[in-house]
Order: structure tokens, then sequence, then C-alpha cells
């Protein structure tokens, strides 16, 4: 058996955990340059509201890195996934096996997110295209 000893989810449990699977943004540029394209999100997770707890950051992070033609979203391949919030080693486990498929986008936005869950903010409803404008918090 042969295993993929790049894209292996990874979770750093720190007080804010930190979980990610594929590339860097900046490994993925350096090797595929112009056809890398980047989604994120931020987001408060439930159980930061619900326990009223203020975070000393404002939000969560998620980051979906993409290789292919930004004219056909769609079809842009998953190669990296970013994401800091509660329960990192659970959400990047689960989406690590986009990477292992080659999932498109629309594989992710054909996805039912489970709501209220941290994880759904890989299936795009709040997520946007990274740019030089500030990234606004998204959620329902």
């Amino acid at each position: 058996m042969c295993f993929d000893y790049h894209n292996v989810p990874t979770t750093v449990f720190t007080p804010i955990e930190y979980g990610c699977c594929g590339y860097s943004e900046e490994m993925a540029k350096e090797k595929f340059g112009e056809e890398v394209v980047v989604y994120h999100s931020r987001f408060t997770p439930l159980e930061y509201t619900v326990a009223r707890r203020k975070p000393d950051i404002d939000s969560c992070y998620a980051k979906v890195i993409f290789v292919g033609d930004n004219s056909r979203p769609k079809d842009l391949r998953v190669i990296g996934i970013h994401y800091l919030g509660p329960n990192a080693g659970e959400v990047t486990q689960g989406f690590g096996l986009a990477l292992k498929l080659k999932a498109k986008m629309s594989d992710l936005t054909s996805l039912v997110g489970i709501h209220p869950t941290t994880a759904e903010v890989f299936t795009f409803p709040s997520m946007q295209l990274k740019t030089d404008a500030p990234l606004v918090a998204g959620g329902c």
C-alpha cells in the first residue's frame, strides 16, 4: 500500500485549534503560480455565542486553496484546506478526504452542511474569494 504523505491531515491542539491538509497558500503559488485561487471565511462558532464567550480574536477562520481556471469556479480542484477554530481535528480529518479524492469546488458546494456546526463553513455559503479587501465575518 502506498501512502500520500503530502496530504496528511494535521492538527495543532492549542487553545484555539489549527488544522490543515495539503498545500499552504504560499506553497501552492510557488508550484502552480497564477492558477491558484483562494476562498476564505471568518466565522463565530455557536459554542462561543451560546456560552457568551468573548474570544480574544474576532472570530475563527477557514481557507480553501484551489487550482484551476477561475473563470470556471465549479471546476477548481481542492489542493489545501486550513481551519482555525474549535474541533479542528474533527473538521480537518473529514475534509482531508476532499484532497485525497481530488474534489472540486462543485463537490464542496453541493454538500449540505450540518447546521449549526463549524465544519459547514467549508460548504461555502459564506466563503469569499480572497482579495486585498478586508474579510468580513460570515454566518447565518
